[in-house]
């Protein structure tokens, strides 16, 4: 099944009849893109080439008119939220996909389940309030992001595009916190990150989710429409530099060596090959959802911990300060006021409890020998 989803991707990318095996099982295939976000690209392949028997072609034709639908209304209403901001002005950047979905054959066939907006931390509270009176229930409200929703909208609207420490690696909260250095005027007050500055975040992010959790193929995808249209313009020599910076060089590597692995996309620079490790990396990619793998955690937990499950589960029931000062900024002022924030935590979470319970179990089950498969998987692909 993997050398077909891999076919039909190309074949979006360059705009050819796929080739496909014959040896998938369809009902598998479309359970994939749909777990992974891709069913409307299918969809749209079946329709423009006939791919699949006919008794999948209605419901095919139906998800593929529902994306063209649901992504021109999302994306209308975030144009009409853009402009009431400047009209407030409010500077904020979109990132990632609202500027991404641009660089696809259809662009409506990029789906996203959120739309992440910079904007400056002076005006966090000023858009706050702007949001609520516009009818957005605020689902998260600690720094750097505060998440809001309405019916089928969801924004993610943050001061840092970055609020996670990558294992042995550069500060990114610090690196990314220069973004507004690097934008450029769009629209109104809407600003667009300038072309390598937006690839590092992409790569970065992609990065985040592969340590943390998983990261689905789409991804990927992402990276190489956006070198398929930006390479001739891209300083690659600056490229490299900036990650080297931050400790991902052979990350960045391993995300290049991939997308020309598997889409036949090549950026005009050096970058070492790699063989076992992208057969590996790319059974890892497709066996996860869009932005996580399907295992459990206590693997990604106990890497992070040296292995020791009595460090991990104390820090499951005990994050540290660090890990909370965002969500309890008076911890900012005083690390002494810790088991107060442990004490606020639970009952702010309540309904977390049967989860975290879910989490202990998953780690004392959990096989150190998988563990250093894991670690030693991450160091070969850079991370």
């Amino acid at each position: 099944m993997f050398e077909d989803v891999l076919e039909l991707l190309r074949a979006f990318i360059y705009g050819e009849e796929p080739k496909l095996s014959g040896k998938s099982n369809i009902e598998e295939l479309l359970k994939f893109a749909y777990r992974q976000k891709l069913l409307g690209i299918f969809a749209y392949m079946n329709k423009r080439w006939s791919l699949f028997d006919s008794k999948k072609a209605k419901s095919l034709d139906a998800a593929y008119y529902s994306a063209l639908f649901e992504s021109t209304v999302r994306c209308s209403k975030f144009l009409k939220l853009s402009e009431f901001l400047s009209e407030n002005k409010i500077e904020h950047m979109p990132v990632k996909g609202y500027y991404i979905r641009e660089l696809y054959p259809v662009k409506e066939l990029r789906s996203f389940g959120d739309i992440d907006i910079l904007i400056h931390e002076k005006d966090r509270k000023r858009c706050d309030s702007l949001m609520k009176s516009l009818g957005y229930t605020v689902k998260n409200d600690w720094e750097p992001t505060y998440s809001y929703i309405k019916d089928d909208e969801y924004y993610e609207i943050h001061t840092n595009l970055f609020d996670v420490r990558l294992k042995d690696r550069a500060d990114m909260t610090e690196y990314f916190s220069s973004a507004w250095l690097h934008a450029k005027k769009d629209s109104g007050l809407r600003f667009v990150p300038d072309t390598e500055f937006h690839l590092i975040y992409i790569i970065c992010h992609l990065a985040k989710h592969l340590s943390t959790g998983g990261a689905g193929i789409r991804m990927y995808l992402d990276v190489a429409l956006y070198i398929l249209r930006y390479d001739s313009v891209i300083s690659w020599e600056r490229t490299e530099e900036e990650f080297k910076k931050l400790g991902l060089e052979r990350f960045f590597h391993t995300v290049l060596s991939a997308v020309n692995e598997w889409f036949y996309v090549k950026a005009s620079c050096d970058f070492e090959n790699f063989g076992e490790e992208l057969s590996e990396l790319l059974e890892f990619t497709l066996d996860s959802d869009i932005f996580g793998h399907s295992r459990d955690n206590s693997t990604i937990k106990l890497r992070g911990e040296e292995r020791s499950k009595k460090r991990t589960a104390l820090k499951i029931l005990f994050p540290p300060a660090e890990q909370l000062e965002n969500r309890y900024t008076f911890l900012k002022r005083s690390r002494i006021l810790l088991p107060l924030a442990w004490i606020v935590r639970v009952f702010k979470n309540f309904g977390l409890i049967p989860k975290k319970i879910k989490e202990l179990v998953n780690l004392k089950k959990a096989e150190i020998s998988e563990v250093e498969s894991f670690d030693s998987f991450m160091r070969e692909i850079g991370l």
